[in-house]
């Protein structure tokens, strides 16, 4: 059966779904937030009009869905669901556009949120997910023994590498200073976060004094994206 759906406006209906689709991707990675269910179902609601086959059902459906999406990230608006917003932007549009005549301002201003909103996301992504596995190794990580000192709350980690009589240069290199759990085993991590621009001397001198610590074994250096230091 031939789609009477005007193909502007289908193509801008696909497009909200594109704005709503980063939410997702951010649910299936991090999750475990209040908001997860919101954003999928958020995302649900947008591909809704995609499900239309006449041109009256598609204006109601995008109407429906676009100001449900508006007024769902009005409400959320502090936990993040803002992000839905241009989702219900577009399809608003794209319900504008499937009505005869020319909507031309309504194609405009659905195709530039779409824009910006994709550009954003795609810039979000590179740097979340796509820019760590190009960046050099920036921290030093070692296992720590359970009977080692250094999980005991008095023991300072930052003035046992750093030393008051050290180089500043060390010093500045060091920017974060965490012993962690290590997945529930007898043992945790030191990660030891670093200047990639630090003198290749200092670093050296850096990744021995954190050998030197008690109960410190293995140490090397992290890449972000396979060891997952940060």
């Amino acid at each position: 059966m031939q789609d009477s759906v005007p193909r502007g406006a289908r193509v801008l209906a696909v497009l909200a779904v594109l704005c709503a689709a980063p939410a997702v991707f951010w649910v299936v990675d991090v999750g475990g937030s209040v908001i997860d269910g919101g954003l999928v179902v958020g995302a649900l609601v947008a591909a809704a009009p995609l499900l239309a086959r006449k041109a009256a059902d598609f204006q109601v459906y995008c109407l429906v869905a676009g100001w449900a999406l508006l007024a769902f990230s009005t409400l959320g608006f502090f936990t993040g669901l803002f992000v839905l917003a241009p989702a219900g932007v577009v399809l608003l549009a794209a319900g504008r556009r499937a009505r005869p005549g020319s909507h031309r301002l309504a194609a405009l201003a659905g195709g530039t949120v779409s824009a910006v909103t994709l550009g954003l996301a795609g810039w979000a992504i590179g740097q979340i997910w796509i820019s760590p596995y190009f960046q050099d190794p920036d921290a030093y990580l070692a296992t720590v023994r359970e009977d080692s000192p250094l999980l005991s709350a008095t023991y300072s980690v930052p003035t046992a590498l750093q030393g008051a009589g050290d180089n500043p240069v060390l010093g500045h290199s060091v920017s974060d200073l965490s012993p962690s759990g290590n997945g529930g085993m007898p043992a945790a991590r030191l990660v030891v976060v670093f200047d990639p621009r630090a003198p290749a001397a200092a670093l050296a001198d850096l990744r021995q004094k954190i050998a030197d610590l008690p109960g410190i074994e293995d140490v090397r250096l992290c890449d972000p994206p396979t060891g997952n230091c940060r």
